[in-house]
């Protein structure tokens, strides 16, 4: 039901997170670039942390702004629990969610432990909707329950770490659906991001652009193909605030 693309490892390919049924374990497909993909579930730790869960919302999204792609996952079986029926437990179908922590070398640490008390709420979770809420410059959550209450999930840690938050615009005035951003640094690789509104399953997200820098405060240069195939690019963008690029105004 959950299916995502992004760039894991900063290396200018989409990689693909797949959610499964209890019992099967998520997928994580890594790009060589050649569109040929390898399976590195089990090497990852993703296939482990994710086997006792049925994940429906998910998306590639960067809770702590550290400059690295983390997973989300909403998480509720589509078959009824037996040890929660014979509990009398009035929802039968309740996981808790999942938040891995992209570690940079390839493996994926489970936190959802740290991650607040919202996040040991167990529920039959489906739609999962990601964007800046309230425009601090980091990543919420907006998540769809079954027989239960949406819930908004407020990041709170993403802020502590450097970021630039970007809205691209087209001639015309509107969201341009399909760009791709590369943000070059004064060190470490690119990093590529997409423009989009697609969401996994039932949801959509905020069309806006939001880059984890880490500790780094340095100026960045822009680059944005526009869906045309266009290129362009805006030098010395100061970080920590959201800015508006407009098609046609770039070098």
């Amino acid at each position: 039901m959950g299916v995502d693309a992004g760039d894991l490892d900063d290396d200018g390919d989409d990689d693909l997170f797949m959610t499964e049924l209890t019992g099967q374990g998520s997928n994580l497909y890594v790009n060589d670039g050649t569109g040929i993909f390898d399976d590195r579930s089990a090497a990852a730790g993703i296939g482990p942390a994710t086997i006792a869960y049925t994940g429906f919302g998910t998306s590639w999204v960067d809770f702590d702004n550290d400059g690295r792609l983390d997973l989300l996952s909403v998480n509720g079986t589509v078959q009824i629990i037996e040890a929660l029926r014979q509990v009398g437990d009035p929802f039968l179908m309740h996981q808790r969610k999942l938040l891995l922590r992209n570690l940079g070398d390839g493996r994926f640490e489970d936190v959802t432990g740290r991650a607040g008390a919202v996040f040991q709420l167990s529920e039959v979770g489906r739609g999962a909707a990601f964007g800046d809420i309230d425009n601090d410059g980091d990543v919420d959550v907006a998540v769809g329950t079954t027989n239960g209450p949406t819930r908004l999930f407020l990041n709170n840690v993403g802020n502590r770490s450097h970021w630039l938050g970007l809205r691209l615009m087209g001639m015309t005035g509107r969201d341009m659906i399909g760009a791709r951003v590369s943000v070059v640094r004064t060190s470490g690789p690119a990093l590529m991001r997409r423009a989009r509104s697609d969401g996994s399953y039932a949801s959509a997200n905020d069309p806006r652009v939001l880059v984890g820098l880490g500790p780094s405060s340095d100026p960045v240069t822009v680059r944005v193909q526009w869906p045309n195939g266009s290129m362009e690019s805006w030098a010395n963008q100061p970080v920590d605030r959201w800015t508006t690029l407009r098609q046609g105004t770039g070098k």
